[in-house]
């Protein structure tokens, strides 16, 4: 296993190549203060936009070096926060590639990336990744399909499990705003229920006048 460094989040992404670019428009140090490493703790908006995602993208280092990304996706609270600091999803059968798996079982320096696109909020998450692989621990299996409401019920391959170092909340520019079916419907609804109560206001109105009038 690789021996990592512990670090803030500019530790992580801020190597002398960066900082000279900062330094070039005055933006070094900007986000310097970013909790990580052994302080690191999820912030309560992380939380959320974690457990409310349907999918994130997720990046492993190849053996040559090279960065490799993969989406993840699954029904909301298929990402679970299992503490201040550790996150944890279930694996599904892929294109039987394996890159993801073997870039984590030989580095398991990963990085996730959140978007949550009615807010337009996006989260960096830097971690170290490990499995559990399907059998090991069948009752951490059975935490992971419950979601709750419902269960996850497709064959999981494996979990894996990420002790988070640092996070960073990029800007929402350039992001667009898209919303699912079922957030635009909770919205309809809203206005649904308005013109319902307003048709039901007016028909008590349009009964007082021809009660009035009838009088």
């Amino acid at each position: 296993m690789a021996d990592y460094s512990e670090g803030k989040y500019a530790d992580i992404a801020f190597d002398d190549y960066v900082i000279a670019r900062q330094e070039a428009i005055g933006a070094h140090n900007r986000v310097n203060d970013t909790i990580g490493g052994q302080d690191f703790e999820f912030r309560d908006g992380e939380v959320k936009l974690i457990r409310s995602a349907q999918h994130f993208f997720l990046s492993t280092v190849t053996g040559a070096g090279w960065p490799y990304v993969q989406h993840r996706g699954g029904p909301p609270g298929f990402v679970h926060v299992l503490n201040h600091k550790t996150l944890a999803f279930p694996e599904f059968q892929g294109n039987m590639q394996f890159v993801t798996a073997g870039n984590v079982d030989r580095d398991g320096r990963v990085c996730l990336f959140f978007v949550d696109y009615p807010t337009r909020y996006r989260l960096k998450v830097f971690g170290h990744a490990r499995f559990i692989e399907a059998g090991e621990d069948p009752e951490f299996e059975e935490r992971i399909r419950d979601l709750g409401d419902s269960e996850i019920r497709a064959k999981i391959e494996r979990i894996m499990v990420i002790t988070v170092t640092a996070t960073d909340k990029n800007c929402s520019k350039q992001i667009k705003p898209r919303y699912t079916e079922e957030q635009i419907q909770e919205r309809l609804d809203l206005y649904r229920a308005d013109i319902k109560e307003l048709k039901n206001r007016v028909a008590e109105l349009e009964a007082q006048l021809e009660s009035a009038q009838g009088s």
